[in-house]
């Protein structure tokens, strides 16, 4: 499961920068980069909880949890606003799963990665 969570990850970052570089260049009609920015600091704190899934770091569970549920709520209010576009979906997919994969606990050997 952790690959799955490493996947959707990857998903999610690179689909922030491609969405970056498609604001940039082509200028769509209702398109800012607030939320490839957004998608990319989501995927930053992510990493960085599966990077230290083995310490005990307080709060970075939490704190993913709560950008990973702001970010899924941003994506359903705007699809709702302007409709579910290829990028907003996977987008979207990829939050609901990165809100899954941290709200879940692993049975870790170690009792202190459950802090």
């Amino acid at each position: 499961m952790k690959y799955f969570d490493y996947v959707l990850n990857w998903v999610l970052f690179i689909t922030a920068i491609v969405f970056m570089f498609v604001i940039e260049f082509t200028h769509p009609r209702g398109a800012v980069l607030d939320l490839p920015f957004l998608w990319l600091l989501i995927a930053m704190t992510n990493f960085v909880r599966l990077r230290n899934s083995g310490l005990a770091v307080k709060g970075l569970r939490t704190s993913c949890i709560g950008a990973n549920l702001i970010g899924l709520i941003t994506e359903v209010a705007r699809a709702r606003l302007w409709g579910w576009e290829p990028y907003t979906v996977i987008a979207a997919v990829a939050i609901f799963g990165e809100v899954i994969f941290s709200a879940v606990r692993r049975n870790d050997p170690n009792p202190a990665a459950r802090v």
